[in-house]
């Protein structure tokens, strides 16, 4: 991107969260160059700006907590980002977290992720020369995007001003959606019969408070939100967690009043593994041995595709089995005994039997080999985070066929590797129990059920080949999909509406039968294409809305592994400097 011959010297980002924030400190770096052209100025734009945006903001409970540990998190590129700015600072989320006692090891609350953002963005001002560039915070929504394709851009914001830019930066997380079909007639359903219905959402913006007095809530959800909303409500009726070294969990839960019992559920029945307690002594990350860098690359160039039941799923229990045999725990390295580790449910949810027992006793085991830790069940989880890793590549390489990424990884995989790899902390385990063990918690199992009796007025819940339970409530614990059409967000609807953004599709080789994705598409990595193809080259797209050109984009950049964040930070910040006139390539 070359700079307009109209200049406005000015460029704005849209979204103070990590990646907003990750771009105003890569810009800042770029300023202190001696082949910077300044004066430029940066319109950093967020309701939350300052706070941390608004999914990491500094002022939400306590009781939200990361799923990371602390030396796991960093906001500035280390050597493996091999950046082409210097770094300016270095400091992790553990370093910034030290005076306030937490160790590298331990688990933050999102607020303090937070502070560590309002930091970050503090320091980038106070290490920018204003007369290289100048950073102007604007506390409101940006609305609207307008302009041409490569020319200057307007920014209206929700407080009525226009800002002029010659090149936007949209810094996005999960935005709220409109709700679906199914969503939408449980809505009304609720509405019909005096019941409660909680749509897909982020934590923070869901009243937990109306569940409390209901008799029985179904959850349709065993992930991270679903811990996150264990959290919340109990926390919402007052409930306290107290220790009780005779209880299996090792808690004991003292109710507050008016919490429901919940009915927990999911499509596969997987519920989410506690991380291994490993302290600050992280293992070095699993090398692969069978499913190398090299197998992965071998298999991308057929030409038909690749089946992952057929010819991937083997490698991948061969990694393990290799594995567990070499660290001497030959008892695991089978897939006899290994199917049962990994899919307690069989490998697509199909065994049902007792889903209660079996949910809880998978969560007994893990909370024990996760708190020891136990060596054995460290290194499942290691070679199984590697294994997502290569998987994950070989889908962005298309060497999926189209039916296998359908049937076999959304289907059915990424749920299974998060579940071992993207577990919380062991403490909410630990309260996930001491709830079940207080009679709060059912567990429903796999291929969850939610339908509407009309006559009894209430949800009819069932779970796997239960019994249908009625229930006067749903949570849809999980976040709103990856979903164009669906986005509530004022400026992706006028964007919609002008026909200046399109749904991204994915083909596989072999059949090259298109998917669409519900990403927006994008020229490239950033700049977004219209339904006529026109790519705005100045509207320069990071995050969660455009994953599937940035996979893995919006996870938190951990020390170390050339994380995505930075990389495409420094990236879009380089853009940004020419655009505006600051660099020229």
């Amino acid at each position: 991107m070359t700079a307009a011959t109209d200049l406005a010297r000015t460029v704005a980002v849209i979204g103070a969260g990590p990646r907003g924030t990750a771009i105003i400190e890569r810009l800042v770096a770029a300023s202190r160059c001696p082949d910077w052209h300044g004066p430029l100025t940066v319109h950093l734009v967020d309701p939350h700006v300052g706070h941390g945006g608004r999914v990491w903001r500094e002022d939400q409970p306590d009781v939200l907590l990361m799923n990371t540990t602390t030396c796991q998190t960093t906001m500035y590129p280390d050597p493996s980002c091999h950046s082409v700015l210097p770094p300016v600072h270095t400091d992790t989320l553990a370093d910034h977290l030290a005076a306030e006692g937490l160790g590298p090891g331990d688990f933050a609350s999102r607020a303090a992720h937070g502070r560590y953002l309002a930091r970050v963005l503090q320091r980038a001002e106070q290490d920018a020369d204003p007369d290289r560039l100048r950073i102007v915070q604007h506390a409101a929504e940006a609305v609207d995007v307008t302009g041409p394709a490569d020319g200057i851009q307007r920014v209206r914001l929700s407080d009525s001003r226009v800002l002029r830019a010659d090149a936007v930066a949209l810094a996005l997380g999960h935005l709220p959606t409109a709700l679906g079909p199914r969503s939408q007639q449980l809505s009304d359903a609720a509405a019909r019969h005096d019941l409660v219905h909680l749509g897909p959402a982020n934590p923070l913006e869901v009243d937990y408070a109306a569940l409390l007095g209901r008799e029985r809530i179904a959850v349709q959800g065993m992930g991270l939100n679903f811990y996150d909303a264990i959290g919340m409500l109990t926390t919402v009726a007052g409930g306290r967690f107290v220790t009780d070294g005779n209880a299996p969990s090792g808690l004991r839960y003292l109710p507050g009043g008016g919490e429901p019992r919940l009915l927990v559920g999911s499509r596969s029945g997987m519920v989410y593994r506690p991380k291994p307690d490993l302290g600050h002594d992280l293992p070095a990350p699993y090398t692969p041995q069978v499913l190398t860098g090299e197998r992965v690359l071998e298999l991308a160039v057929r030409s038909a595709g690749v089946d992952h039941e057929r010819e991937v799923m083997p490698l991948i229990l061969a990694e393990l089995r290799r594995a567990l045999a070499g660290d001497g725990y030959g008892e695991l390295a089978s897939d006899e005994a290994l199917i049962p580790l990994l899919f307690p449910f069989g490998r697509r949810g199909g065994e049902t039997a007792d889903a209660h027992r079996r949910t809880r006793d998978v969560l007994r085991i893990s909370l024990r080999a996760a708190t020891d830790p136990d060596p054995a069940w460290v290194l499942v989880y290691r070679v199984l985070i590697a294994m997502r890793v290569q998987v994950g590549r070989l889908v962005d390489l298309g060497a999926y066929t189209t039916e296998s990424v359908r049937r076999d990884i959304d289907g059915h995989l990424r749920n299974a590797f998060a579940s071992w790899a993207s577990g919380p902390p062991v403490l909410r385990v630990r309260q996930l129990l001491a709830l079940e063990e207080a009679g709060l918690i059912e567990f429903a199992g796999p291929r969850m059920h939610l339908d509407i009796d009309d006559e009894e007025g209430r949800f009819a819940v069932r779970g796997a080949d239960g019994p249908t339970i009625l229930c006067d409530g749903v949570l849809e614990a999980h976040l709103p999909p990856v979903d164009l059409p669906a986005y509530r967000s004022a400026l992706i609807g006028a964007w919609r509406e002008r026909g200046e953004v399109q749904k991204d599709s994915w083909a596989s080789r072999g059949s090259r039968r298109r998917m669409l994705t519900g990403s927006i598409a994008v020229d490239g990595l950033y700049a977004p294409i219209g339904v006529d193809e026109t790519v705005y080259e100045r509207r320069l797209l990071v995050g969660v809305p455009v994953s599937t050109a940035q996979p893995g984009s919006a996870i938190t950049a951990e020390p170390g592994t050339s994380a995505q964040l930075l990389r495409h930070a420094e990236a879009v910040a380089l853009r940004l400097a020419r655009a505006g006139g600051a660099l020229h390539d």
